[in-house]
């Protein structure tokens, strides 16, 4: 899983405690649509066992990073 820094909202591997752009502890990245295919799948947050997007189909970031092996 990743993590993103609240301050700046920057991406971080989930090994990483804080942003390196700003010093502020991160928090875990929500699980989000993957693809955000339509204005419904933007910025929806999904529990973290959720798999697909409610609104396109699409894998939740979860499901997709889970499947790469990461």
């Amino acid at each position: 899983m990743y993590k993103k820094c609240p301050m700046c909202n920057k991406r971080c591997m989930d090994l990483e405690n804080y942003c390196t752009k700003c010093g502020v502890e991160l928090v875990k990245d929500e699980n989000r649509c993957s693809e955000e295919k339509t204005s419904m799948c933007f910025r929806r947050e999904y529990k973290d066992d959720d798999i697909y997007c409610a609104y396109c189909g699409a894998l939740t970031t979860y499901a997709l990073e889970q499947k790469q092996g990461k």
